[in-house]
């Protein structure tokens, strides 16, 4: 299956009005495409990084987004180990 990640979906500093899917606390602060793309390389996904995409709740703001390849059930499952895995680098980095 094959799944759109935007970062606006696990940054918990937006709300769920403006586009992100987890709870406030499975939400990593400010997620960049570049952490978003080495969990997917640590979770062993294919993907793809498009980072001239705008999401379309904030058109004027280009801030990339994620192709991913996944064996996953749900898309929000998928967002989960992402959002988790950022979790974990940040406190090893």
């Amino acid at each position: 299956m094959e799944t759109i990640v935007w970062p606006v979906y696990i940054n918990s500093n937006h709300s769920r009005k403006e586009g992100r899917m987890l709870s406030l606390e499975e939400s990593v602060e400010e997620p960049k495409i570049r952490e978003i793309s080495q969990a997917l390389r640590r979770l062993k996904l294919q993907y793809t990084v498009e980072h001239e995409k705008s999401f379309p709740g904030s058109w004027w703001e280009k801030s990339g987004r994620v192709v991913v390849t996944h064996e996953y059930d749900t898309k929000l499952e998928l967002l989960r180990k992402i959002a988790n895995t950022i979790k974990i680098n940040r406190v090893s980095n």
